[in-house]
């Protein structure tokens, strides 16, 4: 870091290998850090300084016609503030060539301004207008599109749809951040239902604060561990209490049913054996004793 100015001393770099959208980002804000009107010559352009002559033309119908001629000032007539332009120019000029490899060299070594160098190296990586807006239309699709799985976390998903966010940036056509709140809550999956439903009735939501909604959905994800945690304990708790316990966690709803109608059927079908054992001891039995035995003798 340079502590006099508080900014990076060199540029990112831009090779065969680097993501230019991420190169791009990186690159606007180092040129920021060398001073606003160094990135204002590159945004604008930068044209060196002109002065007009005056001359007399050919003469028509025998009158002499008075001329005006535009040419480039010498460098010696530049005042101050065209000084300092033509430095700013020259400082991003600097900063772009030293960024980029041997091979992108290529591309900008006879540009005149950094703009033209600027403009070159995003028309090679992003294309031309036509392009770049094509290009847009499908990260708008995939914008929509995308939604947030069961199986992930908030924070995973929001890493996948800033990337889809940046790279429209990138491209000049950056998404309001209310788009962004109300595409979140659509994207959030059944367990997120009650929170969703929380924000969006107590909310407007087209001035809610996307840092908001991150902080408040990651705080409500926090619970859903202990949720589980605490599932699992109460289902350990059941399981020790005793014996009639674990058979009923073993047995799942179809036996069971299944058992049940076969044990009325059989009692059904055997009158007699049921009042001729009407006093034995099975009557003062538990019924629930009863039917666990017949289910698992039979």
């Amino acid at each position: 870091m340079d502590r006099a100015c508080g900014s990076v001393t060199h540029p990112p770099f831009l090779d065969e290998n680097t993501n230019y959208g991420a190169w791009k980002a990186k690159m606007k804000s180092f040129l920021w850090a060398q001073g606003t009107k160094v990135w204002t010559t590159i945004e604008n352009g930068w044209e060196p300084p002109t002065k007009e002559i005056k001359g007399r033309g050919k003469e028509v119908e025998g009158e002499g016609q008075s001329t005006k001629k535009v040419i480039i000032k010498s460098n010696t007539e530049w005042i101050d503030e065209e000084n300092d332009m033509s430095a700013y120019n020259q400082k991003g000029f600097n900063s772009i060539f030293t960024a980029v490899s041997a091979g992108k060299f290529e591309f900008i070594c006879n540009c005149k301004t950094s703009k033209e160098a600027w403009d070159i190296l995003e028309i090679t990586h992003e294309g031309n207008a036509t392009v770049r807006e094509s290009k847009l239309q499908q990260l708008m699709t995939k914008f929509e599109n995308m939604k947030m799985l069961e199986t992930e976390k908030f924070a995973e998903f929001y890493a996948r749809l800033s990337v889809v966010v940046n790279a429209c940036s990138n491209l000049g056509d950056a998404i309001p951040e209310h788009r962004i709140v109300k595409k979140i809550l659509r994207s959030l999956p059944m367990m997120y239902h009650a929170k969703k439903t929380a924000i969006e009735e107590c909310k407007n939501l087209n001035n809610y604060k996307l840092t908001e909604l991150i902080g408040s959905l990651t705080t409500y994800e926090m619970e859903f561990p202990e949720i589980k945690k605490s599932k699992g304990i109460a289902l350990n708790t059941v399981k020790e209490d005793g014996s009639d316990s674990v058979l009923e966690d073993k047995m799942d709803y179809a036996l069971l049913t299944k058992q049940f109608r076969k044990f009325l059927k059989s009692k059904n079908s055997r009158p007699g054996e049921q009042r001729g054992n009407s006093g034995s001891s099975t009557r003062g039995s538990r019924p629930r004793e009863f039917m666990l035995n017949f289910f698992f003798n039979n």
